[in-house]
C-alpha cells in the first residue's frame, strides 16, 4: 500500500513537471529577485525619460512599476504637464500600461536644486540673446535670475535699447517677470528702428527657424541633425524624424512656446532607433 502511494506521488510530480515544460519551455521560472530587478529597470527608464523632458525634469514624479504596469504619483502645476508625463511613460520601452495618479496643483514647484538649474539656464539664454543682438551686443548689462524673475542692471545708450533689452528677456522661455533697472546714458536720443524691424521678411523667418532649432538642440533631448525646421511668417514646420512619440510631442510643445511662433505644423515621423547588432 505504501509503495503504491509513493508511485502515485511520483506520477503526479512527473505529470506536473511535464505540463510546465510543455507550457513554458525548458527553463527555470523567473525568481522574485529577477522580477523585482525588471520592475526597477522599467521605473528607472521612465524616470530617465522625464529627466530628458525640459518641461518635467525639475519636478519630483514618483514611478512605481509592477510587471510592466506603471503608476505615476506626485504633483504638477497643469493638466497639460500631467498628460505629457503620461504620454512619455506610455512611450517608454517595457511599459505596457500607465495609471496616471499625478495630482494637479497650480502651486507645484520644481525642487530647489532644479529651480537653480532653471535660473542658470534662463540667464545663459538671455546672455546669448543679448550677444546676438546688433543693438545690445557688447553693452554693459548685468543679468540676475532668481526663481525665474530676471533683474537687469548696468547701462545702455538709448531708451530704445533699454526697452529692447526687456523685450528680449521676456521672449526667453521660462521667464516669469522682469525688473528693468538699466540706466540710459543718452535719454534724449530719438527712438531708433529696431534691427528686427529693418530686416526683410525672409531674414526674420529664417531667424525664427534657427531659434526653434537652437531651443530643441539646447534641451539635449533631440537629434536635431535628423530634423528640418522651417518658418513662414509666424508659422513653424517641424520635419524629419523623432525617436519616439513622446519626443515628437515634446518638440511641438517647445516650438509652440517660443516667442513669435503662432502655429506649429508637426510633420515629424517617429522612427525607433535600430537595436544594437549582436556580435
Amino acid at each position: 500500500m505504501r509503495k503504491a502511494i509513493v508511485v502515485m506521488i511520483l506520477v503526479v510530480l512527473l505529470a506536473g513537471g511535464g505540463y510546465y515544460v510543455y507550457k513554458n519551455g525548458w527553463h527555470w521560472p523567473s525568481s522574485p529577485s529577477a522580477l523585482f530587478s525588471a520592475d526597477a529597470d522599467t521605473a528607472n527608464k521612465v524616470k530617465d525619460s522625464f529627466r530628458f523632458s525640459k518641461r518635467l525634469s525639475g519636478f519630483n514624479i514618483n514611478v512605481a512599476s509592477n510587471s510592466g504596469k506603471v503608476v505615476l504619483t506626485g504633483q504638477l502645476p497643469s493638466e497639460s504637464l500631467k498628460a505629457l508625463a503620461g504620454e512619455i511613460a506610455s512611450d517608454t520601452r517595457g511599459v505596457s500600461e500607465v495609471k496616471n495618479d499625478i495630482a494637479v496643483d497650480p502651486a507645484a514647484q520644481p525642487s530647489i536644486e532644479n529651480a537653480r538649474i532653471d535660473d542658470l539656464e534662463i540667464r545663459a539664454a538671455i546672455l546669448e540673446a543679448f550677444a546676438r543682438s546688433p543693438e545690445l551686443g557688447g553693452k554693459s548689462i548685468d543679468v540676475k535670475v532668481e526663481n525665474k524673475m530676471v533683474t537687469l542692471a548696468g547701462t545702455v545708450d538709448t531708451p530704445a535699447q533699454k526697452s529692447g533689452a526687456e523685450q528680449t528677456v521676456r521672449a526667453v522661455d521660462g521667464v516669469a517677470g522682469v525688473a528693468n533697472n538699466l540706466a540710459v546714458t543718452n535719454p534724449q536720443a530719438t527712438a531708433e528702428p529696431s534691427a528686427m524691424a529693418s530686416q526683410k521678411p525672409s531674414e526674420t523667418t529664417a531667424d525664427l527657424a534657427k531659434t526653434v532649432e537652437f531651443e530643441l538642440f539646447r534641451t539635449g533631448a533631440f537629434d536635431t541633425t535628423k530634423m528640418k525646421i522651417t518658418a513662414a511668417g509666424d508659422s513653424v514646420t517641424l520635419a524629419g524624424t523623432a525617436r519616439s512619440k513622446a519626443e515628437q510631442l515634446l518638440a511641438e510643445k517647445i516650438a509652440q512656446s517660443i516667442h513669435g511662433v503662432n502655429k506649429v505644423v508637426n510633420e515629424l515621423k517617429v522612427v525607433a532607433p535600430l537595436p544594437p547588432t549582436k556580435k
